[in-house]
């Protein structure tokens, strides 16, 4: 039986899965396609309002209507109770989704505390009366606790693997092993060290040669911090001598939601353009020809359309429209070019993406994972671009001997 089988045999005996693996090894893909098989059967929910988006479905907070979740040091009675009170159509819409759902995906599970995994716990058992865990919903987990930890500014951080709620739910584990982003061996290999956080000699060789001494000023930048990728992009376009052009969204619906979207999409509310910028096509698009991900150069500008010269060929790139959700035709939209300027962009948005070349700073990742993250979006060991010789790369011991006893 092949991994792709044993994860399609486990979901249709009902068990609860962990999907995990590195990243580039298909984690994404092979939910998909297991949602295409029964799209009725599965609530698509994740960590982030990013991931959200990218999977299709609801953050998980809002999906289950907790809203922010317990405050610190609040009693899981305590807060179910006040939700109960709770008169908005977002926490009795959540309700009955818990109420009614079968199979609950969480994309992005890395970002995801042990105290909101508790908490959802503790509400679908409430509210399905039964005690089974989650109230008896099949859950299936993906991501790589090895990349991006939930948000935490003490740097203590609260796993969804190490709370009573995993535990107790005997989450059935599938590793996918083989890397489909990377074809190098030794690139794969040296990626694999990066997300365990220990550079063996050979790798260190390597990734010695990467070292950009004096890099290209278009070469994709990947920072830690906005504040640095608007510095930058604002930077590489004021070069160019030529009068910008302001594209500025639709939106429609709910201010809330279109809040959301405005806060999570890669494409920018406000997108400044100039013949000659570098830009990233934001979302994939058989019709057009391009992919997430995929950069090229702006040739013209026109009022709804906009030509991008990439891989050697000219692009006409028309609006996109976005959806809150796509079940709800009443939802807040967010209509704009599917483009941004990809002179930099952060490596928390970089997540999910596949790059063909980018530049990074390791020494200034300060989260576990970080790192790994922005190294494994590269295609190619070509196309890695380092800053500076690290003296470390930083990841979370918790998360590694996860790994090692699990295996």
């Amino acid at each position: 039986m092949t991994i792709d089988e044993e994860f399609d045999s486990l979901v249709a005996a009902g068990e609860n899965v962990f999907l995990t693996g590195a990243g580039g090894t298909g984690k994404t893909t092979l939910t998909r396609q297991m949602i295409a098989r029964d799209p009725g059967r599965f609530a698509v929910t994740a960590s982030t309002g990013i991931a959200a988006l990218n999977a299709g479905g609801f953050t998980l907070h809002r999906w289950s209507g907790m809203m922010l979740g317990p405050r610190d040091g609040q009693s899981n009675d305590n807060y179910l109770t006040e939700l109960i009170n709770d008169p908005r159509r977002s926490v009795r819409k959540g309700f009955a989704r818990i109420r009614s759902c079968q199979s609950l995906v969480i994309d992005e599970i890395s970002m995801l505390n042990g105290r909101t995994l508790d908490f959802l716990d503790f509400m679908c058992r409430q509210l399905r009366g039964s005690d089974a865990p989650f109230g008896g919903i099949q859950v299936i987990a993906t991501g790589d606790f090895l990349q991006l930890p939930p948000v935490n500014k003490t740097g203590n951080y609260d796993w969804a693997f190490q709370s009573r709620a995993w535990k107790e739910a005997n989450f059935r584990t599938v590793h996918l092993t083989e890397v489909k982003r990377q074809d190098d061996v030794e690139f794969v290999r040296s990626l694999s060290e990066f997300r365990f956080g220990v550079i063996g000699v050979a790798s260190a060789n390597l990734l010695r040669t990467r070292i950009a001494r004096f890099p290209d000023a278009d070469l994709t930048r990947l920072f830690t911090h906005n504040v640095q990728v608007d510095k930058w992009n604002a930077y590489r376009l004021g070069e160019i001598e030529a009068e910008p052009t302001v594209f500025d969204a639709e939106l429609t619906g709910p201010e809330s939601q279109q809040q959301f979207l405005i806060n999570n999409l890669l494409t920018p509310r406000e997108l400044v353009l100039k013949p000659g910028a570098h830009v990233m096509f934001t979302v994939n698009s058989s019709e057009g020809g391009f992919v997430n991900g995929q950069t090229g150069v702006v040739a013209d500008l026109g009022s709804r359309r906009i030509l991008v010269e990439s891989n050697g060929r000219l692009i006409t790139v028309e609006p996109f429209q976005w959806q809150f959700d796509s079940k709800d035709k009443n939802s807040a939209t967010f209509t704009q070019f599917p483009l941004r300027l990809s002179w930099a962009l952060t490596i928390h948005k970089a997540q999910g993406l596949t790059l063909d070349s980018a530049l990074i700073d390791v020494r200034a990742a300060r989260e576990p994972g970080q790192a790994y993250v922005a190294a494994s979006r590269l295609r190619t060991l070509s196309g890695l671009h380092l800053k500076g010789w690290f003296s470390g790369v930083f990841v979370s011991r918790a998360a590694v001997d996860f790994y090692l006893h699990s295996k």
